[in-house]
């Protein structure tokens, strides 16, 4: 298994042009701090605080285990489960990638969407009644349901540890939290969820999260018809969805405020590619994202690095110059000319947009600001924000 691990981090990390020697330094690697006895102390303060659950179970997921083949017990339809997470997992540990364990840790009932905290805590609500299972994966999933993108092969070989607890409620999640908080913390976990469950929904209507990606408070409406992004270290895409005609003279319009960068350096390489963008989505499963850069020049076209996204995801280079950082731009781009240019498939529609924000590899902070996005067809305009 450790020869098939760090072969397919060459693959996917060396074969992009990147020496090891080079990505390990680009990607800041830092060791990852976990709790000791993080299982134990929190069972003990949830049984010492008093506070009527349903149960307690701990988990623990390693490499050897393969998708959803573990399972926490039944779970009613409507019924609340918070996650508390600790450990880490790697992308590639020869370069020193890793995530949070939030990152990582996936849940689901039967055929219903998966689940997935972004952040090391989080709370799901059953969306139906049966056998709640769980898994681990970054990028490994091809759809709502949990399929496999990779081999299972490349799945087994990939390392790292998550442990956790899932706390099954009868009543009032937040209530039950204060008890259990009153008695003390692990790591900041509850403490954690607790800030997470008082924080105030400010999406606009309509936008939501991509399946493979939960809330984790990356994007925020400060103030109305505005979102902004704030990320660090994770990972996030808002999605919108549409059905307009990709015909001619379809255009995007938008206005954005990039405030910081993620990356310093070029992002068109795997170990570098944390990035800031607009997308538009067609019928046929393809994007074009048009992102801020530190270093492309304005025009550049290339595929996405991550072997998940490679095959659907395109990447135009909209803006590079650190004179602008901070300053509101308004942008126009021809959809159906860019389409035809650097995808020439099939599709018919446009189906979504999408507002991307990544900070996994380099681990470092961006900030942006988006207003005023609109499709134009036939000199009408169709406004998403």
């Amino acid at each position: 298994m450790r020869k098939l691990s760090r072969r397919h981090a060459l693959q996917t990390v060396a074969g992009l042009g990147l020496t090891l020697p080079c990505a390990a330094a680009l990607a800041q690697p830092q060791t990852p701090r976990e709790t000791k006895n993080f299982t134990t102390t929190l069972t003990g303060l949830v049984a010492s605080s008093g506070v009527d659950i349903e149960r307690v179970e701990t988990f623990e997921l390693v490499p050897a285990d393969r998708p959803w083949q573990k399972n926490l017990g039944h779970i009613a339809k409507g019924q609340h489960v918070t996650f508390l997470l600790n450990g880490k997992w790697w992308m590639s540990k020869e370069a020193g990638l890793w995530v949070e364990p939030g990152l990582a840790f996936f849940a689901k009932v039967g055929n219903s969407p998966i689940y997935n905290p972004m952040r090391n805590t989080g709370t799901y609500t059953a969306p139906e009644g049966g056998m709640l299972s769980i898994a681990r994966g970054t990028g490994d999933f091809i759809n709502e349901q949990g399929e496999l993108f990779p081999t299972m092969e490349t799945y087994l070989a990939e390392e790292g540890h998550i442990e956790g607890v899932a706390i099954f409620w009868k009543g009032e999640v937040l209530d039950g939290l204060y008890r259990i908080s009153s008695q003390g913390d692990a790591g900041g976990a509850l403490a954690s969820e607790i800030n997470r469950l008082n924080e105030t929904e400010t999406l606009p209507p309509g936008w939501h999260n991509h399946y493979l990606f939960g809330d984790g408070g990356i994007f925020t409406q400060p103030e109305s018809g505005h979102i902004c992004c704030n990320t660090h270290k994770n990972v996030g895409i808002l999605q919108y969805p549409l059905s307009l005609p990709l015909k001619e003279q379809t255009k995007l319009h938008w206005k954005w405020t990039a405030e910081k960068l993620p990356s310093d350096v070029a992002e068109d390489a795997l170990i570098t590619h944390d990035y800031l963008s607009i997308a538009v989505e067609f019928d046929d499963g393809q994007d074009i994202t048009y992102m801020w850069s530190s270093e492309l020049p304005i025009g550049k076209v290339f595929r996405c690095p991550i072997p998940m996204w490679n095959p659907i995801e395109t990447h135009v280079v909209q803006r590079n110059d650190p004179a602008l950082i901070g300053k509101e731009l308004t942008e126009e781009r021809d959809l159906f000319a860019d389409y035809h240019a650097h995808i020439g498939g099939p599709a018919q529609n446009i189906t979504r947009i999408w507002l991307i924000a990544n900070t996994v590899f380099m681990r470092q902070n961006g900030k942006c600001c988006y207003r005023d996005i609109e499709i134009e067809q036939d000199r009408k305009r169709t406004r998403v924000l």
